[in-house]
């Protein structure tokens, strides 16, 4: 009989430091990160994007492996579901997967779509020997529907950072996907666009949370500021809670880290060794007082919630942003 996969999804807002989260909690013993996996048939394997170890995709040995031992290899796949995806799991389709209401063909689209990731994230435990999946696809559309997977023993957390850094973020232009080889750079949204899209998806995650037996939520001004105790306090709240001495290679204002077999992501993938968390507020002075003012309107509820009006930044690391 083949056992449970143990996955511990990220679900959160883009450009809120899902990938060094995804990461120090990948480099504890039996866990492993792979990156964002929503991403691996819509974009790395098709545009053959780098790995965190530096290879590309269809160079990487470890997903060389992991496909083998999936499908017999990526070919048999990866057209087939970067085909499916859009169709199956996109935003609005989220109320079909919650009340079941969906035609014959969706229906058995998305059992097709389900069976592909079951079987790869058993794949990535095997060849990994690694008890934890760490996924940080962040996509509350891509988390209702592994739900639907049974066999998946499902942990969420949810990242969360001041909205108003994540919008400043996103306003950014020119910045280089690191892991692209043809020199593409990362999308933007403007800061009002960026207000309703962390508002919606921090209520989604919070009623995937509550459904959810194993749950946390971190906030990443936390995770940097005091990174050992916020992660040890998540990991207990999902039930995973480090054995002594797992989170060794996370301090007290740095964190150390060796090349990953992580996907997609931020620029933050391909930085290895010992990595200073620095403070980083540009929000303040860089974005402009009326989209401030729109962006703090728009989420305020969910920033008295959590803590944030009032809140002054701490640690965070250099280009997380």
């Amino acid at each position: 009989m083949v056992r449970d996969v143990k996955v511990l999804y990220i679900v959160g807002m883009g450009r809120s430091g899902s990938t060094l989260l995804e990461r120090m909690l990948g480099a504890a013993p039996g866990s492993v990160n792979t990156g964002e996996l929503n991403a691996l048939f819509s974009r790395v394997a098709t545009q053959d994007q780098r790995c965190g170890c530096g290879e590309p995709f269809s160079a990487c040995p470890f997903w060389t492996a992991v496909g083998d031992e999936a499908f017999g290899g990526w070919s048999s796949v990866t057209g087939r579901i970067s085909h499916l995806q859009p169709r199956v799991v996109r935003q609005r389709f989220v109320p079909r997967m919650v009340t079941g209401m969906s035609g014959t063909t969706y229906r058995r689209e998305l059992d097709e779509y389900l069976d592909v990731h079951h079987r790869l994230y058993r794949a990535i435990a095997a060849v990994s020997g690694a008890d934890v999946v760490i996924d940080a696809s962040k996509s509350t559309a891509q988390l209702f529907a592994l739900r639907r997977i049974d066999g998946l023993d499902l942990r969420v957390l949810n990242l969360v950072r001041d909205s108003r850094g994540v919008a400043n973020s996103w306003n950014k232009a020119g910045i280089r996907k690191p892991q692209s080889l043809d020199g593409a750079t990362m999308g933007t949204y403007t800061p009002h666009r960026v207000a309703v899209l962390w508002a919606a998806l921090q209520l989604e995650s919070a009623i995937l949370g509550a459904a959810t037996p194993h749950a946390a939520r971190v906030r990443y001004e936390d995770l940097v500021a005091r990174p050992r105790p916020t992660l040890e306090g998540a990991l207990r709240d999902v039930g995973l809670a480090p054995a002594a001495g797992a989170l060794a290679h996370v301090g007290e204002r740095s964190v150390n880290l060796e090349p990953s077999h992580g996907l997609a992501g931020s620029r933050t993938r391909f930085t290895a060794g010992r990595i200073e968390l620095q403070l980083d507020d540009a929000w303040r002075s860089a974005l402009p007082a009326g989209a401030r003012r729109v962006v703090t309107a728009v989420t305020l509820p969910q920033l008295l919630g959590y803590g944030y009006v009032g809140l002054r930044s701490r640690a965070v690391p250099a280009g997380a942003a």
